[in-house]
């Protein structure tokens, strides 16, 4: 949209004076015990945001697209952080203090409404994504995390649906609160159906189709 538009190049002029980082796939931007240095702005590639218990079981909370601010529970209410942020692809940020980022957003109302329309949207997610959570088995939470990744981060090519973020079977059961090989077995059951392939390194949705009609046959939450 031509408004959002107009704000991401706001806010990228703002931060462009301060320090650009760039972080490897893998690489923490910030650990959960320390106090964040500044606020940061995505500008390149995709940021994850995790728990970590401490039996040691990971937990996925939010995955940032470009545009978006974190930390913001902390810059906006300092609650101290306590996640984990992760790039979860080459990233490039930049890091501005945190009075000179509230000051900016106290000034400029559209870009804080454009990024409390990001919040909730976000917030959005993480509602419904406790729902399933609680309400739905294993598989269909696998099917609707592809899909959610699919809208997110995919590209149709190749027959399908490409995700151009890594999403290997770790990652599924910290997103879906289950062990590992529970996720597995649920790709497995996937790929038996033709909904999903792998090629390479990368993880294709064939039938998108087909995925929703699964986790339209669940008594779960949608």
């Amino acid at each position: 949209m031509v408004q959002n538009d107009v704000v991401l190049r706001k806010t990228e002029r703002f931060f462009a004076p301060y320090t650009t980082l760039n972080y490897k796939k893998g690489e923490t931007i910030i650990r959960a015990e320390d106090p964040p240095p500044g606020v940061y702005f995505l500008k390149k590639g995709s940021v994850r945001q995790y728990l970590v218990s401490p039996s040691g079981d990971t937990l996925m909370v939010h995955v940032f697209k470009p545009g978006s601010f974190f930390p913001l529970m902390w810059a906006l209410n300092d609650i101290p952080n306590t996640f984990y942020f992760e790039a979860l692809v080459d990233v490039e940020a930049h890091r501005a203090p945190k009075d000179k980022v509230v000051a900016f957003l106290k000034e400029n109302a559209d870009v804080l409404f454009y990024t409390l329309q990001r919040l909730l949207s976000g917030l959005h997610g993480i509602v419904t994504r406790i729902g399933h959570v609680i309400l739905d088995d294993a598989y269909t939470k696998t099917a609707l995390l592809l899909l959610y990744y699919s809208k997110n981060f995919g590209e149709r090519a190749n027959g399908g649906i490409v995700l151009h973020v890594p999403l290997v079977h770790r990652e599924i059961a910290a997103w879906i609160g289950t062990t590992r090989e529970t996720a597995s077995l649920q790709m497995e059951a996937l790929k038996k159906k033709g909904i999903i392939e792998t090629r390479g390194r990368q993880l294709i949705i064939t039938d998108v189709e087909l995925l929703e009609k699964e986790i339209d046959r669940s008594p779960g939450v949608h």
